[in-house]
């Protein structure tokens, strides 16, 4: 949703379904043909986006982590944390190269005590927005938690070992100045599409393939295509992909059934 402010001359503001909002960095004007002023809109709502996410990634380091993650959007305060995890275990690795045979345990008692502290947080009088943001934070950490103690269990002491490469990995690029996201051979750029607080699946081992096999898809331009029963995740997991990229996600159900319904899917699409 829109807020217009000065009498309907200006958009300021982006609220979500939940509630969560922000204002945008420089106000729109509706001006000319709807098309035209909605693409203005996304514009700046991308831009705005990025200056938020580079401010927070900037000031994580700066501050302890609950108020961090209290003074955030919701889709900022994982990008951010994810960030940062990445960076972590990365100078972990570059430790470990230096002899600290340890490095990586202590970072797993870290995690492990940051984790702890959420769970902590979440069972203390939160508002609602905020402890949606807790509830979604809990589950990356848990993946992230258990991702450094495989490391710690089988000796996984390079970055260069496929068991990280094959991680869905954020980084902060200072040479774009912007968030790239890398897995395996890929790279896909961070689109900023404003999620709200949506929610995000349990991170297992079979999630963790699709995604790796979706996102080498898209590095080299193709497609992806999920095949299963129904009912086990197939659409949840694309849709779960897409939230962590900040990238739109349109699901169309097509039916063989209903011809009707297939007319007014495809002319919604033209």
């Amino acid at each position: 949703m829109l807020t217009f402010a000065q009498g309907g001359k200006i958009i300021i503001e982006m609220t979500s379904d939940e509630g969560e909002k922000y204002f945008f960095e420089t106000p729109v004007k509706p001006e000319g043909t709807v098309e035209q002023y909605m693409n203005k809109v996304d514009d700046e709502m991308k831009k705005s986006l990025h200056v938020i996410t580079k401010r927070a990634v900037y000031g994580y380091a700066k501050e302890d982590r609950i108020p961090w993650i209290s003074k955030q959007l919701g889709m900022v305060a994982l990008v951010g944390t994810q960030i940062w995890w990445t960076f972590s275990v990365e100078d972990v690795f570059r430790r470990v190269s230096s002899g600290d045979k340890h490095a990586m345990k202590n970072e797993l008692a870290k995690e492990t005590s940051d984790l702890n502290d959420l769970i902590a947080f979440v069972r203390t009088d939160l508002d609602n927005l905020l402890r949606k943001v807790v509830n979604t934070l809990i589950i990356l950490d848990v993946h992230a938690r258990d991702m450094v103690d495989a490391f710690v269990r089988d000796s996984i002491l390079s970055a260069k070992a496929f068991a990280w490469e094959s991680q869905l990995r954020f980084y902060w690029d200072l040479i774009h100045d912007d968030v790239k996201i890398r897995q395996c051979t890929g790279q896909l750029d961070y689109a900023y599409e404003y999620q709200g607080l949506n929610g995000r699946l349990v991170i297992t081992p079979l999630t963790d393939r699709c995604v790796m096999t979706l996102t080498t898809a898209l590095t080299f331009k193709l497609g992806g295509s999920p095949a299963g029963p129904a009912g086990t995740g197939k659409t949840e997991t694309v849709k779960d992909l897409a939230k962590g990229l900040a990238l739109r996600c349109v699901v169309t159900c097509c039916g063989d059934q209903d011809y009707k319904a297939m007319a007014v899917i495809f002319s919604g699409l033209i």
